[in-house]
């Protein structure tokens, strides 16, 4: 019974650093990458006031040839994004951060769903960044095309 105790709290100890170090990890994370990732999770999951604290008053989202418009003072949104999303990379022009590029992306619109490679456009004011655009490419074979 000692030993059911002791592992149990092994467990729960375990579990608690990791948590922290996740935590921290984050935290430290450039400024840019934490504004990507909170857009992305506050857009997942329409928080509306979390979007608008990292996004522009618009943002546009295009798939393919299509372009859609967010608008997080408007809690509107023609484009959903579908949860995962997978690794975030920064992209710079001449060593300023113009965005972030997105390993796997998944977006509904209607009844479509498409995942796939984006990228988040950035735009640094005051210090923040802001998302102001997002694209993704076109839906892969065998997905419908948006309409």
């Amino acid at each position: 019974m000692r030993l059911h105790r002791a592992l149990i709290l092994a467990l729960f100890a375990v579990g608690a650093l990791l948590a922290a170090r996740a935590a921290g990890a984050e935290e430290k994370a450039p400024q840019h990458i934490r504004a990507a990732h909170t857009f992305l999770m506050a857009w997942g999951n329409q928080r509306w006031d979390e979007l608008r604290a990292v996004a522009a008053d618009q943002v546009t989202v295009r798939v393919g040839d299509k372009a859609f418009t967010l608008e997080p003072a408007k809690q509107k949104s023609e484009v959903s994004l579908v949860f995962p999303f997978r690794g975030l990379s920064t992209v710079r022009v001449d060593e300023k951060v113009k965005g972030i590029t997105v390993d796997e992306l998944g977006l509904k619109l209607g009844d479509n769903e498409m995942r796939g490679p984006g990228t988040i456009t950035l735009k640094e004011e005051g210090g923040e960044f802001r998302v102001i655009g997002v694209s993704a490419g076109a839906p892969q074979p065998g997905e419908k095309s948006p309409r």
